[in-house]
């Protein structure tokens, strides 16, 4: 009796922690974290964005954490001509009435300077219900001077 309840307990501490998608996990698997302010894994996306402009295929997975710590994953392919972002809101417990999956193709992937951010910007989107633009990652401008060699 005793080893099967240590056996049930093990399977929930498996199972629990198999829903969490911390930002070491995050890290680990090469995502760019965004955390409400720093983004973290910054050169990859810019990567991403040299593939985009040699016009070549290329993906990479931004994660965006709520203030409370749940994540929402936006994984971005570009096949050389449209965007498909699949938004995986799966592992965010506090998503509301949002489906837990939704995939938009898009055409174009904008950057737009303001004063203090660099924002990445699809539009051109195609989804049920329509959405013209979706942001998918903003950036201090602190950040990305950073980064520029």
């Amino acid at each position: 009796m005793r080893k099967l309840l240590y056996l049930l307990l093990f399977l929930g501490t498996c199972i629990l922690s198999a829903c969490s998608y911390d930002s070491e996990t995050a890290v680990k698997n090469g995502d760019v974290i965004n955390m409400h302010g720093p983004v973290y894994n910054f050169p990859r996306f810019e990567r991403f964005l040299d593939n985009i402009e040699a016009k070549e295929g290329a993906s990479v997975r931004i994660t965006n954490y709520t203030l409370e710590g749940d994540p929402t994953l936006y994984n971005l392919t570009f096949d050389g001509s449209l965007f498909d972002l699949e938004i995986d809101r799966s592992k965010n417990k506090d998503r509301g009435d949002n489906p837990a999956k939704v995939n938009i193709t898009c055409a174009e992937l904008v950057s737009e300077e303001g004063q203090q951010l660099f924002t990445y910007t699809l539009e051109g989107c195609q989804q049920d219900p329509p959405v013209e633009s979706f942001t998918i990652l903003s950036v201090m401008k602190e950040q990305v001077e950073d980064h520029e060699h």
